[in-house]
């Protein structure tokens, strides 16, 4: 008699509810993480999103991005994510946290045509949008790290030799600017830094009253229609 495999693979059914649920609880673990001060596991907090962002998103897309891309694509972040001696040795962390950044923005950039721009909606492809919007904070605080490491100042609360000391207060700032709550306790004084807030803060209302909205209104009318 046959065995079922019974084993759970992500696909583009449900990457996006897997993804969603990892970022929820790697955002957790990092907070509680930094509350204790456990550098380690701050540490292993990075190389887990990179693995789960790569598995959820980028290794799904097939038709666009042969396997050998997406293997080099792979390695290219791990090194990046994984060789913190080396460039903090040759005072390289602003090519790190570029990198950093682009990575995000790029894989902003595939999730959006796997969720906006391909096939019926259905709810992996809502979660997925509720994820984008995650990126999009994740990606607008590397924007404001790497702005307060060309100019000093920008941000008083995010400066300092060591960037990935105050990713926390990066992420922290930046969800809070991307939901317009505005709490004031991390504020941007420079005009770049404060550009980038503003946009922010615009770009999340834009994207919460069209995108989001727009895609369970369609899900809906697909329901109805196929009651």
């Amino acid at each position: 008699m046959e065995k079922v495999n019974k084993t759970r693979r992500i696909s583009q059914k449900d990457n996006y509810i897997w993804l969603l649920l990892a970022l929820m609880l790697l955002f957790f673990i990092s907070a509680v993480a930094s509350e204790l001060g456990l550098d380690i596991l701050l540490r292993l907090m990075a190389l887990s999103l990179t693995a789960i962002v790569l598995v959820a998103v980028w290794s799904l897309e097939r038709n666009r991005f042969p396997l050998s891309s997406r293997v080099f694509v792979t390695l290219l972040f791990v090194l990046v994510e994984g060789s913190e001696l080396f460039f903090a040795h040759f005072k390289l962390a602003t090519l790190q946290l570029t990198a950093i950044m682009v990575f995000t923005v790029g894989t902003i950039v595939v999730a959006s045509r796997q969720v906006l721009l391909t096939g019926a909606v259905d709810v992996n492809k809502i979660i997925g949008s509720i994820c984008i919007f995650l990126l999009l904070g994740l990606a607008w605080g590397e924007a404001y790290l790497l702005v307060e490491r060309l100019f000093p100042g920008s941000i008083p609360a995010l400066s300092g030799d060591n960037w990935r000391d105050h990713v926390g207060d990066a992420l922290y700032f930046s969800y809070v600017t991307l939901t317009t709550l505005g709490y004031g306790d991390i504020s941007p004084v420079r005009p770049l830094a404060r550009y980038l807030a503003y946009m922010q803060a615009v770009a999340g209302q834009f994207y919460i009253a069209v995108v989001v909205a727009s895609l369970i209104g369609a899900k809906m009318s697909g329901d109805k229609r196929n009651a």
